[in-house]
C-alpha cells in the first residue's frame, strides 16, 4: 500500500518562510495561528486545560492552506505549552513586521481561555480589562496575561490594514451554564476578587457583573471574528463520532468556521460567512452569538482578498493523502461535517464512496476509475445521518422517564437516554420541584415542574427541539448556488404584537419551499399554501409570504427559525384542497426533511447518498422577545 505523510506532517515540515519580503513583488498572505489545550499552570478540568483548542487551530490551518488562502510557508504555528505569552508577542512584534509589508493580508487565530485583570488606564467602566490567556499565565497573578489593550498595540504596529483577527475564547458569561461532560468553557478559572489590586486601580470590580464591552483592541482597523458575545460563554464542545465511533472536542465557533470556509465559493464575503457560521451554530442549538467587528469596511470584501495578490481555490476540493488498489485516504473528515457513505470525484472521472469516517479522515473505496496520492476530490454526495434528537433522562427520575417514554412512543425523532455519561443533545436535571431541559453546551434551555404535571410541557418542549434538529440537519454541505431568505428590513428580532413579512429568493431557477418553525414548536410550509399552490421560481424572482400583508406577531416568546429549500421538483408534501397552509410539530419536519432529500435526487451506486448539485437551502434565525 502506497502512503504518504499526513497532511499535518507535510504541514509541519514546510520552512517557516517561503520567501523574504524584498524577494517578491505581489502582495501574499501571513497567518499566526494560536492554539493552547494544555496550560502549564493549571490542570485538566474545567477553567483549566481545553481539550479542543490544539486541534482548531489544526484545522485553521489546514483550511487556510488546503483552499489556497495562506502558503504553508507563511504560517507560524504556536499550540499549547510553547504559545507563551513572550511567544505570541514575538510572533506579533517581530516575526509578522519582519515579514509582511503594506498590502499583505495577516490572519491572527487564537483559541484558547480569555480572562479578566484590573484595568489600570481607566479605560473600562467595570474596572477589569479584559485578557487573553497564554500557556504560562498564572493562577494568582496577572503578570502573564496579554490585556486587550497590549493586543491592540502590537496589532496597530503591523505593517498592513488589511488584518483579520480571529478568536474563540470568553472572559465572562458562565453564570447561567450547568457542568456537563460535552463541554468546557474557555474562560480561565481564576478568582479576580483573589488578585491583588495594583496600587493604580481607582475603580471597584463587583462580582457578578456584566461585561459589555469584551475584549477590544479599541483604536485599531482589524476586522474580528469573536466566538461569543462579550457577556457571553464560548465553549469547547463534544462532537460525537458516527455510529459511536472515534469523537471529537472543538471549538464551537471554530469548528463551524472552518466548515464554512472549507465551503465558500471564492467569492464569499467575510460578513457572510459570518452570517453562516452564526446560523450553524444557532441551527446546533448552541446558545453563544458570535460577533463582527462593526464598521469595518474590509468585512465587505470577498475571504483574504488581496489587491493584486494570487487566487483562491474555487471550490472546496480534499486532497488524497494515500491510494493504494481500490481504497484511498481523504483529509478532512468529521471535522468538515463528512459522513460514511458520502460520495467524491476527481477531475479525471474518478468516483469514490466513504466506509469510513475519523475527524481528520475519509477512508474511501474506488467505485470507478483509479485515484493517486496528491490528486484532489470534490464531494458529489452526502449522507444525510438521521440521527434522533436524544435526550439524558437518567437524572430526571424514573417516573418522568416512564411518562415520557409513554407520551413520545411512536416519534423515531426523539430517543431517550439512562446512561448519564452517554452523549446526549439534551440533559433533563431536577432541581428540586423543577426538571431542567440543559443543553450538551451547558445552557439551561427551559425550566418546567417536576413529575406528571410537567410531561405534558416537556413533551412539548422535545418535540420542538427535535423538530428544530431534524430541519436544521438539513444542510447542502456542498451547495452550488445562493438561496436567501429574510424579514423586511433584515431584522431578526420583534416584540409581540409587531408585524413582519418573509422574503426569499434563489439564484437558480427550480421549485422554492418555504418552511417556519415557530417559538410554539408548530412547524408550518408557509409557500406553497391553499392560494398559490405553483412555487417554481426564476432565478433572482423574489418571493413574499404574505404577498400583500403582514403576519402579527404572536407569544410565546423565544427562538424561532425559517427554512427555504430550492429543489428540482416540488416537495411532496400533503395539502389538502380545503387547507391553507400544512402545519404540523416533528412529524411534519421528519415529512419535509424526507422530501428534500426525495427531490434532490440519489447518487448512482451509492444508495442513501444525496446529489449536491441538484438543490440549496438558506435558514433565518429569530427571536421573539415579551
Amino acid at each position: 500500500m502506497r502512503r504518504i505523510t499526513p497532511l499535518a506532517a507535510v504541514l509541519a515540515a514546510v520552512p517557516l518562510l517561503a520567501f523574504g519580503p524584498s524577494e517578491r513583488v505581489a502582495p501574499t498572505r501571513w497567518a499566526l495561528i494560536i492554539g493552547i489545550s494544555d496550560y502549564i499552570n493549571f490542570d485538566d478540568e474545567t477553567g483549566g486545560d481545553l481539550p479542543g483548542a490544539e486541534r482548531d487551530a489544526r484545522a485553521i490551518r489546514d483550511v487556510l492552506v488546503s483552499r489556497g488562502y495562506v502558503a504553508p510557508g507563511n504560517i507560524q504555528m504556536l499550540l499549547s505549552r510553547e504559545a507563551t505569552r513572550a511567544k505570541i508577542e514575538a510572533g506579533l512584534t517581530e516575526w509578522l513586521p519582519e515579514n509582511a509589508r503594506p498590502g499583505d493580508q495577516i490572519t491572527v487565530f487564537f483559541a484558547g481561555h480569555g480572562s479578566q485583570m484590573w484595568d489600570e488606564s481607566g479605560d473600562e467602566d467595570d474596572g477589569l480589562d479584559e485578557t487573553l490567556a497564554p500557556a504560562d499565565v498564572s493562577p494568582s497573578s496577572t503578570e502573564f496575561d496579554i490585556s486587550d489593550d497590549e493586543f491592540g498595540s502590537w496589532l496597530r504596529d503591523l505593517p498592513t490594514n488589511n488584518v483579520l483577527v480571529i478568536l474563540d475564547n470568553c472572559n465572562s458569561g458562565t453564570g447561567t451554564r450547568d457542568i456537563t461532560p460535552f463541554s468546557r468553557i474557555r474562560q480561565l478559572g481564576r478568582d479576580i476578587q483573589q488578585i491583588t489590586k495594583p496600587p493604580a486601580v481607582a475603580r471597584r470590580a463587583l462580582p457578578g457583573q456584566e461585561d459589555e464591552t469584551g475584549f477590544d483592541p479599541s483604536g485599531v482597523n482589524v476586522l474580528e471574528f469573536a466566538a461569543a458575545q462579550p457577556h457571553q460563554a464560548a465553549v469547547d464542545a463534544f462532537f460525537p463520532g458516527e455510529g459511536g465511533g472515534e469523537s471529537f472536542y472543538g471549538g464551537a465557533f471554530t469548528t463551524y468556521l472552518v466548515r464554512e470556509l472549507w465551503r465558500a465559493p471564492a467569492d464569499m464575503t467575510y460578513e457572510e460567512v459570518f452570517d453562516r457560521v452564526r446560523d450553524a451554530l444557532k441551527r446546533n442549538r448552541f446558545e453563544q452569538d458570535p460577533h463582527l467587528s462593526e464598521d469595518v469596511s474590509t468585512k465587505d470584501l470577498p475571504l483574504f482578498f488581496l489587491e493584486g495578490g494570487e487566487s483562491v481555490v474555487s471550490e472546496a476540493l480534499l486532497p488524497v493523502v494515500a491510494a493504494s488498489g481500490g481504497t484511498a485516504e481523504l483529509a478532512g473528515g468529521l471535522a468538515l461535517g463528512i459522513t460514511s457513505g458520502s460520495v467524491f470525484e476527481t477531475d479525471g472521472g474518478a468516483r469514490l464512496v466513504a466506509d469510513r469516517v475519523t475527524p481528520d479522515r475519509v477512508h474511501a473505496r474506488i467505485l470507478e476509475g483509479s485515484v493517486t496520492e496528491g490528486e484532489n476530490v470534490r464531494m458529489t454526495g452526502y449522507r444525510f445521518p438521521s440521527n434522533p434528537l436524544t435526550v439524558g433522562v437518567g437524572s430526571a427520575g424514573g417516573a418522568t422517564a416512564d411518562a415520557l417514554r409513554a407520551e413520545l412512543a411512536g416519534i423515531e425523532s426523539v430517543m431517550l437516554v439512562d446512561d448519564p455519561e452517554a452523549f446526549s443533545d439534551l440533559l433533563l436535571r431536577r432541581r428540586g420541584d423543577v426538571l431542567r431541559i440543559v443543553g450538551m453546551d451547558g445552557f439551561v434551555r427551559d425550566s418546567v415542574p417536576a413529575g406528571p404535571e410537567g410531561v405534558e410541557q416537556l413533551v412539548a418542549h422535545l418535540k420542538r427541539e427535535a423538530a428544530a434538529k431534524r430541519l436544521g440537519d438539513m444542510e447542502n454541505i456542498a451547495q452550488p448556488f445562493r438561496v436567501r431568505v429574510w424579514f423586511d428590513g433584515n431584522r431578526t428580532s420583534f416584540g409581540i404584537g409587531e408585524s413582519v413579512r418573509f422574503h426569499a429568493e434563489s439564484e437558480r431557477d427550480g421549485y422554492l419551499t418555504l418552511v417556519d418553525l415557530g417559538t410554539d414548536g408548530t412547524v408550518t410550509v408557509l409557500f406553497p399554501n391553499g392560494e398559490d399552490r405553483d412555487n417554481h421560481v426564476r432565478s433572482g424572482q423574489r418571493i413574499s409570504f404574505p404577498v400583500e400583508s403582514e403576519i402579527q406577531v404572536l407569544p410565546p416568546a423565544g427562538r424561532g427559525m425559517a427554512r427555504a429549500f430550492l429543489t428540482p421538483e416540488p416537495l411532496d408534501i400533503p395539502l389538502a384542497l380545503d387547507d391553507d397552509f400544512a402545519f404540523g410539530d416533528v412529524l411534519l419536519a421528519d415529512l419535509i426533511a424526507e422530501a428534500v432529500r426525495k427531490a434532490a435526487g440519489d447518487i448512482a451506486g451509492a444508495p442513501g447518498a444525496v446529489r449536491l448539485d441538484s438543490w440549496g437551502s438558506a435558514t433565518l434565525i429569530y427571536e421573539i422577545r415579551r
